[in-house]
């Protein structure tokens, strides 16, 4: 059950630098002074650095490849985390609940 746990555990700072990093390289963007740009990074790490590191990648990825012209703000790609965790929990909700009744038909034999 512990493998069903960590499908949602935290990516941490460098997955979301990375994965930002590489997502806003595709958009122009007006320089910053390296202090701005550090605090930028953070407030990324901040607001996504909580969900799990494919999550991060996919919503990445589906920002990058839609017709949008501007880089997102971290508002807009937790927005598209929402449906991928809704999901993933409904679905290791289901496995845990598989899971305990199996252990428990076994234990009751």
């Amino acid at each position: 059950m512990s493998t069903l746990t960590q499908a949602n555990a935290p990516g941490g700072s460098k997955p979301v630098s990375l994965a930002v990093g590489q997502l806003l390289n595709h958009y122009p963007q007006k320089r910053l002074s390296p202090e701005a740009i550090t605090q930028l990074i953070e407030d990324w790490i901040q607001d996504l650095g909580s969900y799990p590191t494919d999550v991060i990648f996919a919503v990445c990825q589906s920002w990058r490849r839609s017709s949008k012209t501007i880089a997102p703000t971290p508002g807009q790609l937790i927005a598209l985390t929402e449906p991928i965790m809704a999901a993933r929990n409904f679905h290791i909700r289901v496995l845990h609940s598989v899971l305990e009744a199996q252990v428990t038909s076994k234990a009751s034999t």
